[in-house]
């Protein structure tokens, strides 16, 4: 007999991690806000700048606050040179120092950041004129981004460089993380890596993930993680997470992001664990969470299991290792939005899932044995 999905209409919770990923930590020092700056020095956070708007009035923020992990506080720092404010603003950081430039309030101009004694200098001009774009520091230079231009900027020297031109274009509100001397660009779907050391650009996977921009970034233990984020529309937001392994050029999706979906937020890495939080929704938060990518996740305990086809009008086969086939599987089937929509319990003689109730689009399968997640992939629906 063939499995039939049950349709369900009210949000499940995903209950079958096998250790908590996310806590939440003490809000950042200043208020709600979107498009902000942040960035990382030594083993200290530091948050600031930004705008919110929606009360219909434009208020933007020029405070700048550092964060310590060790006990979990915010401190108010000096304020960022302009006295009107700033946000969509690029921002790199070097071992030592932090630097922040372009958005609104800047064109080319961009300011170097000293915590040690809670300073604003000037610096060099950048060649280009950016705005809500992304922006990486790789072996302690900066490197800003636009369209397919890029200029490397030497602290050493203070002098930029031009280097090669992207085979991309990047665009606004994309998102880019580092991983063992590789900066790693996000823009829509399409990754690409750049390795500093020789100035060359490579194609990676392409991020199976909903969100098309306004994510944040971080990398932790060598693999790089993207975070909510919207889909096509400002209005339309995502909890999602995806890992990227450089090693093995892999996408893997994570437990959904806790809190509430968001985009334009803010994402670092202080030692071995990712912060996220600020950004809107319509509401902006001033949240501020911890990720441990060493916990126990999607991709830690994943059996090899044939799903097809792909993309799927109809039926969706489920095939499994000879180990698992006198076994009951529980199937969830998410939706763009990271709700569980269908959900149906497999038994071992019909491994059969009928979709004719799903209407075309993107989702996101898991399969669950004993409460362990134990296969996730995205798919296809053909629609009718």
């Amino acid at each position: 007999m063939r499995a039939f999905l049950i349709l369900v209409f009210i949000g499940l919770s995903m209950e079958y991690t096998s250790a908590q990923k996310w806590m939440e930590r003490a809000d950042f020092g200043g208020v709600g806000r979107h498009r902000a700056a942040a960035l990382t020095i030594g083993n200290k956070g530091y948050v600031g700048i930004g705008h919110s708007n929606g009360t219909g009035n434009n208020i933007v923020y020029n405070d700048w606050w550092q964060y310590d992990p060790a006990s979990n506080s915010w401190t108010q720092k000096a304020d960022y040179i302009s006295p009107n404010g700033n946000y969509a603003a690029i921002v790199f950081a070097t071992d030592t120092k932090g630097y922040i430039g372009g958005g609104t309030a800047y064109s080319t101009q961009y300011l170097e950041y000293d915590p040690v004694i809670n300073t604003w200098v000037f610096i060099a001009d950048c060649p280009i004129s950016v705005s809500d774009q992304t922006a990486f520091a790789v072996n302690n230079k900066g490197y800003v981004i636009d369209g397919n231009q890029c200029y490397e900027y030497n602290p050493a020297t203070g002098m930029w460089a031009m280097k090669s031109n992207m085979p991309f274009y990047v665009g606004i509100w994309s998102t880019s993380f580092v991983i063992d001397g590789s900066a790693y660009v996000k823009s829509g779907t399409q990754l690409y890596e750049y390795k500093a050391s020789i100035d060359t650009w490579v194609p990676r996977a392409a991020c199976p993930g909903v969100a098309t921009a306004g994510s944040s970034s971080f990398s932790i233990n060598g693999k790089g993680y993207v975070i909510s984020g919207y889909i096509g529309a400002l209005s339309e937001l995502t909890k999602e997470i995806w890992e990227f392994n450089p090693g093995n050029n892999v996408w893997t999706r994570q437990e959904d992001f806790e809190g509430s979906s968001r985009r334009f937020s803010v994402g670092i890495a202080i030692q071995d664990r990712g912060y996220f939080g600020l950004g809107t929704n319509g509401i902006n938060f001033n949240d501020w969470w911890t990720y441990d990518g060493t916990s126990v996740g999607l991709s830690e305990n994943e059996i090899s299991c044939n799903v097809y086809p792909n993309p799927v009008s109809e039926l969706l086969k489920v095939q499994v290792p000879e180990s698992l086939s006198g076994e009951e599987i529980e199937a969830l089937v998410f939706d763009s939005f990271g709700k569980i929509i269908l959900k149906e319990t497999l038994t071992p003689n019909d491994l059969e899932i009928d979709l004719q109730q799903l209407s075309g689009g993107s989702y996101q399968l898991q399969l669950i044995r004993n409460n362990e997640i134990i296969h996730h992939q995205s798919f296809q629906k053909i629609g009718v």
